[in-house]
């Protein structure tokens, strides 16, 4: 295969292989990242990596592509989700890279293959090569699923993954991201029972009940916020995204459903957060019923921690003020938190423009994330 020899033009072949989401597409020419998988795969073994797929379900394989000795005193783990989201509504062709006026648009410029050609294109045969000599190993990882949860970077973990330092990356300004909440989606549904309209005394409304649920909620987002006064994240919050109860004008409804997003703080589990939601509502008459459909892990880093202040000092040798900050949404740091002693997220990009329907990538910032990569693995060598 040609080798592309610049990170435009790396952004410009992974951004025209369909990598969606299987949830977020129903048409085979575009669901899943094995596409991806196939051309990434001899890229990293051109470039000499020793790679691997993992594939644990069925038809999405993650990959591995590892550099180094395998006796390392250090081993630095870069990460990247390989899935997109969907591409209805997008404006031009999603899989086509589209330049004007120094934005570069397609599906996963952004989110995330802006990041991980940053990344690719760093790999110079130079820095490889220091690399090598200095005994550092360099491990990436190419995950499936992140869009729907944590899935490739969970099944990498399973199968025993390691790492002394990890760079998450995700678009985030060129900013350092050392810690950032974690989230739970569940649904509640109140039970009541249904009776004709015209005698609503001989029925349960359940709708009529979810007010009480949702003060409940807040009266436990509340409490869960005086634990977390002074993080840098700010505070736990819960939003209820969607609601379903009823079936006609005419009848009592005898259920309701909200689903609700809970943002986690480093400290906090999902598990807990629902068991204690769970003893609130036994004041609600007839119960409510919770049921989880996602969660994602917090992280925390120090801001003053090693892999922070290297990261800090490759921006800085760029030109680039070191902005070190803690996000609202989650990632695959949460999980991979777990089997690295820090970890990081980090990119080109704005994390506003993923999922958009014009998303898109400032060249300059893709380039700039490029030297930036180039300048932290130059320091560890």
């Amino acid at each position: 295969m040609s080798e592309p020899s610049d990170c435009l033009e790396i952004l410009r072949q992974l951004v025209a292989i369909p990598s969606v989401n299987p949830a977020m597409s129903d048409d085979p020419e575009l669901r899943g990242e094995a596409r991806l998988v196939d051309w990434l795969e001899p890229w990293f073994a051109a470039k000499g990596f020793r790679t691997r797929r993992l594939e644990m379900t069925a038809g999405r394989p993650n990959l591995l592509a590892e550099w180094g000795a395998a006796r390392p005193r250090k081993t630095i783990l870069f990460e990247s989700h390989l899935d997109t989201v969907g591409v209805s509504g997008f404006q031009g062709h999603p899989f086509a890279l589209r330049q004007d006026q120094g934005r570069l648009y397609g599906r996963g410029a952004c989110d995330t293959k802006g990041p991980l050609a940053a990344f690719m294109g760093a790999l110079s045969a130079d820095v490889l090569a220091a690399l090598d000599a200095s005994g550092v190993r360099l491990i990436w990882l190419g995950a499936i699923g992140e869009e729907t949860g944590n899935l490739g970077a969970e099944e990498a973990i399973a199968d025993g993954l390691r790492a002394d330092a990890c760079v998450v990356l995700e678009p985030t300004d060129l900013r350092i991201i050392h810690a950032h909440k974690g989230v739970v989606w569940f649904t509640a549904a109140t039970r009541g029972r249904a009776a004709h309209a015209s005698a609503p005394e001989h029925g349960d409304n359940a709708i009529l009940k979810m007010p009480a649920v949702w003060q409940i909620m807040e009266e436990a987002t509340e409490a869960a916020a005086e634990q977390f006064r002074d993080s840098p994240l700010g505070r736990p919050t819960f939003s209820v995204g969607t609601i379903h109860g009823g079936t006609g004008a005419n009848i009592v409804p005898d259920r309701c459903t909200i689903q609700v997003d809970r943002r986690l703080m480093p400290g906090e589990t999902a598990a807990a957060v629902i068991a204690d939601l769970r003893t609130r509502f036994q004041a609600i008459p007839g119960g409510v019923e919770i049921d989880v459909e996602k969660e994602g892990l917090p992280f925390y880093t120090p801001p003053n921690a090693e892999l922070v202040r290297q990261f800090a000092s490759a921006l800085e040798h760029e030109g680039m003020p070191p902005g070190i900050e803690g996000a609202p949404w989650c990632s695959d740091a949460g999980p991979l938190a777990a089997i690295c002693s820090e970890i990081i997220v980090w990119g080109p990009g704005a994390i506003a423009q993923a999922h958009t329907t014009d998303e898109y990538i400032l060249r300059a910032s893709l380039e700039t994330g490029c030297a930036v990569l180039k300048q932290f693995l130059k320091n560890h060598a």
